[in-house]
């Protein structure tokens, strides 16, 4: 026969231990404010447990209270980290208000003697807080899938063993019990928080450990100005780009007499602002970079040559209408574009190296224009490519 007491004594401290092991790891990175958000939420959790011992020792309508706020601010708490650990956000707010209301509906009843109805309601917003953080989880379940799926139904399984424990107190219909519930369903639910806890706190820092990771590399394959890849990731990324392949290299027109004349804050608003251009007219399973300083690409997978025309025309266009403003007046910038294609098998440098030479050429025959590589030319109906714009211009050879 289980040893409720000794259950108890070994759930608080497991949930001792876990707050800690948050709290060190917590002070080991500072900027990971959800470990804090966990190591508060667990803390009540034992806090909980402690009161809960007493409670179970000698009623206490006051002590009951403070043990079953404590679990449902802790369990708040956690349903909020579970939006925190994707937004970087702790809706504060939400986890006040539904911990407010879960409180005042259990401690009413335990005020007013009817003590059955408080368990029964804290069962039930525990189980509640629980589900929901299940399935705060769930929605994000594409971070690391196998991950959140057991995170997931550790919290569904646990708040389940809570509604058991409400099913069986409605079943009994005693509403003023005057001490602490037990029997079989009170056990169960000891056991499986027991199992759960641990668990769910090894599973939390693993998944915490997945974002960082992902942070990490994200920083290393993408440029910190713009949010484009950068050159090392282009080069790594374009080997999975399906044939035929076009690439579009761009260079800002003037950009060193921008940052001259409008400074290089207002220099790196264009850059950013240009960025923002090349993501929204790539695909998914296109690639965009900034190659360095004002040189921008986009490799465009199964895209012959006049359909990329048409796309760094599109570019070109927007670049140009677009109006800056700065403290000496608003001013406006231009871009000119090289495009190169390739239909067989893919060379990405040698693809660049022929894009790169038909932007050199649209550089130095007037800026403000798509050039087409001249090994391309046959391969763009005249129409389509001067369909595009006046701008659009094939390289001679």
């Amino acid at each position: 026969m289980l040893d409720y007491n000794s259950l108890l004594i070994a759930l608080s401290f497991c949930s001792a231990g876990l707050a800690f092991t948050f709290f060190v790891s917590w002070l080991v990175s500072r900027t990971d404010s959800i470990l804090m958000t966990w190591a508060g939420g667990v803390s009540c959790l034992a806090i909980a447990l402690i009161f809960y011992q007493s409670f179970v020792a000698e009623f206490s309508p006051v002590i009951g209270i403070v043990a079953f706020a404590a679990l449902l601010i802790g369990l708040a708490l956690f349903m909020g980290s579970a939006y925190q650990f994707q937004t970087g956000k702790l809706p504060a707010r939400t986890v006040a208000v539904t911990a407010g209301v879960s409180i005042a509906l259990m401690a009413v009843p335990m005020l007013q003697g009817y003590d059955g109805i408080s368990y029964i309601a804290l069962n039930l917003g525990a189980a509640a807080f629980m589900l929901a953080t299940a399935w705060e989880y769930w929605r994000w379940r594409a971070e690391a899938p196998l991950l959140i799926l057991l995170l997931s139904a550790l919290y569904a399984l646990t708040a389940l063993s809570f509604v058991l424990c409400a099913v069986v107190l409605l079943q009994q219909g005693e509403w003023m019990m005057h001490r602490a519930p037990s029997g079989w369903a009170e056990n169960i639910n000891l056991v499986m928080s027991i199992t759960s806890i641990g668990g769910l706190g090894a599973l939390s820092l693993a998944l915490n450990q997945v974002r960082i990771t992902r942070h990490h590399q994200r920083e290393a394959e993408h440029d910190s100005l713009t949010g484009l890849l950068n050159r090392r990731a282009l080069f790594d990324k374009s080997q999975r780009v399906a044939a035929p392949v076009a690439v579009v290299v761009f260079d800002v027109d003037h950009f060193k007499a921008v940052n001259d004349k409008q400074g290089h804050q207002v220099g790196d608003t264009v850059l950013q602002t240009f960025a923002s251009l090349l993501a929204a007219n790539t695909r998914e399973g296109d690639l965009a970079a900034r190659l360095g300083g004002e040189e921008f690409v986009i490799v465009l997978s199964g895209t012959m040559a006049a359909q990329a025309m048409q796309v760094a025309e599109r570019v070109r266009e927007s670049l140009a209408g677009q109006r800056f403003i700065s403290s000496s007046g608003d001013f406006g910038v231009t871009v000119s574009a090289g495009v190169a294609c390739e239909s067989g098998e893919v060379d990405i440098i040698a693809l660049l190296r022929r894009a790169d030479f038909a932007l050199y050429d649209a550089k130095h025959t007037g800026r403000n224009r798509v050039l087409l590589s001249s090994s391309e030319a046959s391969l763009a109906p005249f129409d389509a490519a001067m369909a595009a714009g006046d701008s659009i211009v094939r390289l001679r050879s």
